[in-house]
């Protein structure tokens, strides 16, 4: 008998549509994507906000924001959104006050100075305003395996790898997420940590994207490419004889000034 997982399966639609809910934006907001990427989270933002709203895209990769400025070329043109190029780990270029909501997804471990960040944000929301800042916890990632001690070397290896992209890496920075908002400059700070589940591993899954992007990187924190490909062979093969199993914890923070 096949078996159905009660946690939601990561969609990215669904994902991003959840963010812009819990941060509460309303028709006609000014929010701020602080690490906006190749724009992933951009269609629930303005969407949440409306005809009247406004998203100001921000992050200091330019091909990324070529990606978002292709894509989102018409919202542009009617000046329902903006994309800026700049280095989120230092001061933002904006006014105090002068956003509604902030949202910041898988970001903030790439940053040396989180709590410059933390403060940078809050400076920018105006009173009443909330911001999201989430993340995955890539360290915290279940997987059934034959091989336990490996995948385990896999798993912690791939977590704290410091990428191109990024200044630092900090593969538990989910669970992190809370002690680091606690005692800073916000009124009122609620978290929840989620599940995500894959019972196979499909090709349009988000346990094939990161399984594969941590076979491909292997070699750079130090286990064998080949054995890497043999182990994600194994899981394929337990995927196919419906054996497989894959969590990821995403813990998110809803901070209100």
């Amino acid at each position: 008998m096949p078996v159905r997982s009660l946690n939601a399966q990561w969609m990215l639609d669904d994902f991003h549509a959840r963010i812009a809910a819990l941060a509460g934006i309303g028709d006609g907001d000014r929010v701020l994507d602080l690490g906006c990427g190749d724009g992933n989270g951009l269609r629930g933002l303005l969407a949440r906000s409306g005809s009247t709203g406004r998203v100001v895209a921000a992050d200091r990769d330019g091909p990324s924001l070529a990606t978002v400025r292709e894509i989102y070329a018409r919202e542009i043109a009617e000046g329902r959104l903006s994309a800026i190029e700049l280095d989120v780990a230092k001061t933002l270029p904006f006014a105090s006050a002068s956003f509604d909501a902030v949202v910041c997804q898988n970001v903030i471990e790439c940053i040396v100075d989180r709590h410059g960040m933390i403060s940078e944000i809050h400076r920018v929301l105006r009173p009443g305003g909330a911001a999201l800042i989430g993340h995955h916890d890539f360290d915290g990632v279940l997987l059934a395996s034959d091989d336990r001690e490996f995948t385990r070397r896999l798993v912690h290896g791939y977590a704290d790898h410091v990428q191109q992209w990024q200044d630092v890496s900090e593969g538990q920075m989910g669970r992190l997420l809370p002690g680091l908002l606690a005692g800073g400059p916000f009124g009122e700070v609620d978290t929840e940590t989620l599940l995500f589940v894959d019972l196979a591993l499909s090709k349009d899954s988000y346990a094939r994207r990161h399984l594969d992007d941590m076979v491909a990187q292997s070699k750079q924190f130090g286990v064998s490419s080949e054995a890497a490909r043999l182990w994600l062979q194994a899981l394929e093969a337990r995927s196919n004889a419906g054996q497989f199993y894959y969590a990821l914890p995403w813990t998110y923070v809803v901070a209100r000034v």
